[in-house]
């Protein structure tokens, strides 16, 4: 970023609208300490009924799917599958009266395996689903599935990338970039003291450039998502995406704007604010912000981190363009830009850090997750951009902008690089996804496995099992005990274990296995947890084990 010493004369107009966004700021800064915060984003499955690999005795009424936050009603299905792989009902699944999951209503079904297959959107427009098998009754062993998994998750952060997600992490990198130059371009082009009516027509081939650019990436960007968002559901859907979905109908949006750009882009004054301004109000309505609450402060911050950032890029873009033309006017607008410059990282951090405060629960998940390191990352970029910044001011202090020029194309390519980040970052959960603990130790004369599931906050499924030497007979007591480390003064929790018949096939190593099993909502927090196993065989011997996990 550039950033010089402001003058007083560069105070009116020039930064008026940077003025305002910064005191709507402080304003939002104020309410993130006090607004109820949703920490969830990307939906994830929590809970589904029946449950994945599950052994029936009969017919379930119903398949049930439940996530961590309430989905887009506007596509989303179950589909289940018969060992041929047939659908085996044409009912149509529907949300629960939270809009937190689907329900399909089954027919009876007989003996058999089936094929489970879910896909929803979550509120930031993201893709979630997958597929898996359910058994009824005591099929023939040669009733298996033969069929391709339906629908493959989409967690986006953990495994090699494929050949499609490089393409989808690189066009919503470049349409990222293209729609913040173009509107940071278009916007500095109308300011006051920045260009005339002879710079505007003698820019105006950049401008449509920047216009068939963005376009561009913005077709790339559905082309490589609208087949996941379908869900394998079809051309059928097709309508159905764009017209009921969020991220559909902010699409449709955002080609109309497109294309009435093209034809009224550089005609009028008012034309040229409002034309840019809606495009990134478009923008701010998907992605993590809408997935978040209180909307009002997660889609005004978004917006105003997407105007300060459009101003800096743009402007950038601009200077550039000034310097290869030579333009005489470059130094004076060299100047204006560094005043702006200045102001745009202000607007940019106050809403990028009160965006993160809204997100995570604590700043120490900037560790747990990709998106989080990939933050960090952005922030060690924006760093050395100070840096820059301030080498640059030592030059315009000596009067020698021409010679500072070799550092402003330094901060040019941080910029692209800044931005392609913030791109991928945009496709990437801020909070990692709750997968079910299961845990095994083994002793010399104690195994012991824990299994939660879901391991959410609320309710959830507890499974322990002892491994004993098989002459020493049944174990005594049998703890689970689960201690909340990120405060000391919640005293632990001891989960009501009660011995169940366990009918699973598994590795007993030789020992008496002993399973017992609770539910309830024994994890009521989010945060740091140590799982506790306490067992005392026959003789009073007691051994203790433990277990580190996160609820995130």
């Amino acid at each position: 970023m550039i950033m010089l010493k402001l003058k007083k004369s560069a105070y009116p107009r020039f930064i008026l609208m940077p003025a305002m966004l910064i005191a709507l700021l402080m304003m939002m800064l104020l309410s993130v300490a006090i607004a109820p915060q949703s920490v969830s984003a990307h939906a994830s499955l929590v809970q589904a009924v029946p449950e994945e690999g599950a052994k029936l005795e009969s017919s379930p009424p119903q398949v049930t799917v439940t996530f961590n936050e309430p989905l887009d009603a506007g596509l989303f299905y179950i589909k289940v599958f018969n060992h041929d792989g047939e659908e085996i009902t044409k009912s149509k699944a529907y949300l629960n009266k939270t809009q937190t999951g689907l329900e399909l209503d089954l027919p009876k079904l007989s003996e058999g395996v089936y094929l489970v297959s879910y896909h929803v959107i979550s509120a930031d427009g993201h893709p979630v689903g997958g597929s898996y098998p359910i058994t009824i009754g005591n099929p023939p062993q040669e009733d298996t599935l033969d069929l391709p998994t339906a629908h493959a998750s989409h967690d986006h952060g953990g495994g090699p990338l494929t050949t499609k997600e490089l393409l989808q992490y690189a066009s919503r990198g470049l349409w990222y970039l293209m729609i913040l130059a173009l509107t940071g371009w278009v916007i500095w082009l109308r300011l006051p003291g920045v260009s005339s009516l002879e710079t505007r027509e003698t820019l105006s081939a950049w401008t449509l450039n920047l216009q068939r650019a963005q376009l561009v990436a913005l077709l790339f960007l559905i082309f490589t998502h609208v087949e996941d968002l379908l869900g394998g559901g079809g051309t059928e859907e097709l309508w159905q995406l764009f017209t009921a979905t969020n991220i559909g109908i902010s699409w449709v949006l955002l080609l109309v704007l497109s294309f009435l750009g093209f034809a009224l882009a550089g005609r009028w004054k008012w034309f040229d604010v409002i034309w840019p301004i809606s495009l990134l109000v478009v923008k701010s309505f998907s992605g993590h912000a809408a997935s978040f609450s209180p909307l009002w402060a997660t889609i005004g911050l978004d917006f105003i981190h997407l105007v300060g950032a459009a101003l800096w890029v743009g402007g950038l873009i601009l200077l550039y363009v000034k310097w290869r033309q030579k333009d005489t006017a470059f130094s004076t607008y060299m100047q204006k830009f560094s005043n702006m410059a200045l102001i745009s990282i202000l607007v940019l951090t106050l809403s990028g850090v009160a965006s993160v405060l809204l997100f995570l629960p604590n700043l120490r998940y900037l560790l747990y997750s990709t998106w989080g390191i990939l933050m960090l990352v952005k922030v060690g970029a924006v760093v050395l951009v100070m840096i820059l910044g301030l080498v640059i001011r030592l030059y315009m202090r000596q009067k020698k902008a021409e010679r500072s020029f070799i550092w402003v194309r330094l901060d040019l390519t941080l910029m692209v690089v800044i931005v392609l980040l913030v791109g991928i970052i945009t496709y990437l959960a801020p909070i990692p996804v709750n997968e079910p603990l299961q845990w095994h130790q083994m002793g010399e004369k104690v195994h012991v496995s824990a299994d939660i599931t879901p391991k959410i906050q609320g309710t959830n499924n507890f499974v322990a099992k002892v491994f004993l030497p098989e002459k020493s007979g049944k174990p005594k007591q049998v703890l689970m005990i689960l201690h909340y480390t990120d405060d000391a003064e919640i005293a632990p929790i001891s989960v009501p274990l009660a011995l169940y018949e366990d009918k699973t096939q598994e590795e007993s190593y030789g020992f008496a296995k002993f399973s017992y099993k609770a539910v309830g909502a024994y994890l009521p927090f989010r945060g740091n947890w140590d799982l506790e196993m306490r067992v005392m065989d026959p003789d009073d011997n007691e051994t203790v084990y433990h277990k580190t996990f996160i609820v995130y």
